[in-house]
């Protein structure tokens, strides 16, 4: 156990986090940006076509236009030679979406970016996955001499899984949440010692909260222009996928990020589970051998169902429009819920333009991705959802009149569920 008086030594200079890409933008870690790019791309990847090419900036112009109302990100300026993927590749590269060193500038994704492109690999899998696989150092990310300076100080981090593993023994003490000032001070500096304990990591992180230490001494692991941004990306994945609940705050550095309870004994299940140098395609087997993802699933879906605003008034217009489940015909309303079809944290409105009745496990496949309803009425299922749904679920439905087919387009192009 460390004393507070302890200072963290650096064991090679430039220690530092890096996520994915200099070129910093946290609005490209949101799912619908981060997958909704791959959807993209998986579309042009077998016609030959490179990232500069006419087409390419036509998929990120519809992208573009797509989110505006909830996300706000320009990437149609972001095209031709000064492309997205030349400026700010590493996003997709760092999580395994797309080919390393490839220097054709020919769309090509990896084997795992075309399963997780064609829905086969849930957005839930892959956020899961990426916790469990992601480390530091990171050739994809990391020069060759930083790398090899990392190795030759003994230094090997997991970093979305230290920083779960954190928030789940402050949670376990009463404290539910970790701010961006304190990875940035505190856990950044301390990782540079392979031998900090977690509880050091939270010991440290009180005695600083509590203003009991000054970190006087400490080394700055983000002295760069855009290194705190860019150390923050780590939080932010967490909070895109569900791990963490993000809590604004006056300043970047004052965010706090609440450990995500609801989710816990799943938390321990991912933590738990051995991480090796395993392919990430072998890790989507390995994870599915347990229930951790499906429960993860699950619980976000009657989270957000039971959470929303307005959802009691929103499920009464929607089952009174509908009057039964739009795929199984089932009427009994105590298993019956209400799904939106464009997401509320996107903007998606309270309406039954923009609802659908669905039986609870159906409304469950449908917000996790495994199920999607084309703007034609076409029914596509995931691979798992097939073996156990296939036989039971039509290829096609009639859509009413009033369902808004633009929100049906905006889902299939560019959301994945929870």
């Amino acid at each position: 156990m460390l004393e507070k008086n302890y200072i963290p030594k650096l064991l090679f200079p430039e220690f530092k986090w890096k996520w994915a890409s200099l070129q910093c933008t946290e609005s490209l870690n949101d799912p619908v940006i981060l997958l909704g790019v791959l959807f993209r791309m998986r579309k042009l990847e077998n016609q030959g076509l490179k990232y500069s090419s006419p087409e390419f900036a036509n998929e990120m112009q519809e992208l573009s236009n797509d989110v505006k109302d909830s996300i706000g990100i320009n990437l149609a300026d972001r095209t031709g030679d000064r492309n997205l993927i030349r400026n700010s590749g590493q996003y997709w590269r760092a999580v395994g979406l797309l080919e390393d060193g490839d220097r054709t500038g020919l769309i090509k994704l990896t084997d795992f970016g075309r399963r997780v492109a064609d829905r086969d690999i849930s957005q839930t899998e892959f956020a899961a996955i990426t916790i469990q696989t992601f480390k530091l150092p990171n050739i994809k990310i990391q020069s060759t001499d930083e790398c090899r300076n990392w190795l030759h100080s003994g230094i090997i981090l997991y970093p979305l899984r230290l920083i779960l593993t954190i928030s789940k023994k402050l949670n376990g003490q009463g404290i539910s949440f970790i701010t961006t000032e304190e990875l940035i001070k505190v856990v950044i500096p301390l990782s540079s010692n392979p031998n900090v304990t977690i509880d050091d990591y939270v010991n440290f992180i009180l005695w600083y909260r509590a203003k009991e230490i000054t970190l006087i001494g400490w080394p700055d692991c983000c002295s760069g222009a855009n290194d705190k941004r860019i150390a923050r990306e780590y939080l932010l994945f967490l909070s895109n996928y569900g791990y963490l609940l993000k809590q604004e705050g006056g300043n970047r550095l004052d965010e706090h990020y609440h450990y995500n309870d609801l989710l816990d004994s799943e938390i321990a299940g991912i933590l738990e589970q051995k991480t090796s140098d395993q392919s990430l395609i072998q890790a989507v087997s390995k994870i599915r051998e347990n229930e951790i993802v499906a429960e993860i699933e699950k619980k976000r879906v009657e989270y957000n169902t039971k959470n929303r605003p307005n959802q009691a008034k929103f499920r009464k217009e929607v089952l009174s429009a509908y009057g039964r489940c739009i795929i199984t015909n089932v009427t009994m309303p105590e298993v019956l819920e209400a799904a939106h079809i464009k997401p509320f944290k996107y903007h998606g409105e309270d309406t039954v333009a923009n609802g659908f009745a669905m039986r609870i496990d159906i409304h469950i496949l449908f917000d996790s991705g495994h199920l999607r309803i084309s703007d034609t009425g076409g029914i596509d299922l995931s691979t798992r959802a097939r073996m156990d749904y296939g036989a039971t679920i039509p290829p096609c439905i009639v859509l009413p009149g009033f369902t808004n087919r633009d929100f049906l387009k905006w889902r299939w192009n560019n959301y994945n569920g929870v």
